[in-house]
């Protein structure tokens, strides 16, 4: 589920064919990424899964299973 998620994000975000995306599918070969496109993803992770991801986080974010990691860390430590 939170992998599906995110790749809608990220889909969304870029506006890319989210169909086309795996855990293996690079940021920077779906877009030129800078610093904005870091924290609109950010961003849109927050929203979508009710989390704050540091900006920080996303500095070495390079792949879709880094940004899965990403959510499930966040999760991880909001939980109860």
């Amino acid at each position: 589920m939170v992998r599906e998620r995110v790749q809608e994000v990220v889909a969304t975000v870029l506006g890319v064919d989210g169909a086309g995306l795996d855990g293996t599918s690079r940021i920077d070969a779906l877009t030129t990424p800078d610093s904005l496109t870091l924290v609109e993803i950010a961003a849109a992770l927050d929203d979508a899964f009710a989390i704050r991801v540091a900006t920080e986080a996303m500095v070495g974010a390079r792949t879709l299973d880094d940004l899965v990691a990403i959510v499930e860390a966040c999760r991880s430590a909001v939980a109860p």
